[in-house]
């Protein structure tokens, strides 16, 4: 919680700013309140308090850090745990209102993403497309495919023009064993001991496997040369994307297949 937050829970919250007036008006003791850098937020210094009380320091916790503190005698304890609680609160709203914005923005995606999707049946076009959502994570970073050529062959950078970084190694690596396994995030990787040469270049990723029927026809990710932290709502994002564009790459690959055949009857 930034110092702002908690000044404004303290001094203007419709509910937390009078249950601390309440809490307060029980006891004569002078109370103060900061923030974690310190700054003062309150000073409640009245006439009657009793010189020389001894005084202790309390902190407002959030998750197991503290973001504020309150410093007084006895009472100063029980007003922290007000603080404490009422912060929690604040927080668990706030998170609850980001994930209602995730889910909107995650249907929104694959509301537009299908019908993007489905307009082409070529597999570079599809792989723009998908490339394109991948790169607009809330996080960043650039997205990349990569798809297999036949069922066991090797694995070609999707659109063809794309940059050929990340290199992908269906046998070794993060990414390797990404596209063997379940999508994941690695925001450190550097610190993987899978990680290849290659993928030393970069600083974080999330990728996931293209996968129609148990077949594994690719891998699709985000992945960035600086540090970022990548988080589950990414992660879930990408999940949406490659379940809607694996069945488009087998649909266009059977698609274009046709087309070869009938050229070369045609010939």
């Amino acid at each position: 919680m930034e110092p702002a937050e908690l000044r404004r829970l303290v001094v203007r919250h419709r509910h937390v700013a009078p249950m601390l007036s309440v809490v307060l008006a029980t006891t004569d003791a002078s109370v103060r309140i900061t923030d974690v850098d310190g700054e003062v937020i309150l000073d409640r210094q009245p006439a009657t308090a009793t010189p020389g009380a001894s005084v202790e320091r309390h902190p407002i916790v959030i998750d197991g850090t503290p973001v504020g503190w309150v410093e007084g005698p006895r009472p100063a304890g029980a007003i922290a745990a007000v603080l404490t609680y009422a912060c929690a609160r604040e927080a668990d709203k706030r998170a609850l209102a980001r994930e209602a914005l995730d889910r909107y923005r995650e249907l929104n995606l694959i509301y537009d993403l299908a019908d993007e999707i489905g307009a082409t049946l070529e597999t570079d076009a599809v792989a723009r497309v998908a490339i394109g959502e991948a790169g607009r994570l809330p996080t960043g970073g650039r997205g990349f495919v990569r798809l297999r050529r036949g069922p066991n062959g090797p694995l070609e950078i999707r659109p063809s023009d794309d940059d050929a970084e990340p290199a992908v190694d269906p046998g070794a690596g993060i990414l390797g064993a990404i596209l063997a396994g379940d999508p994941e995030i690695v925001n450190d990787i550097a610190a993987d001991p899978r990680a290849t040469a290659a993928e030393r270049g970069f600083a974080s990723l999330v990728a996931a496997p293209l996968r129609v029927r148990g077949e594994r026809l690719g891998i699709i990710g985000t992945i960035s040369r600086e540090p970022v932290e990548f988080h589950a709502s990414d992660l879930r994002l990408l999940g949406a994307i490659a379940s809607l564009a694996a069945p488009t790459f087998e649909q266009a690959a059977v698609h274009e297949a046709a087309l070869s055949t009938a050229g070369a009857l045609t010939d």
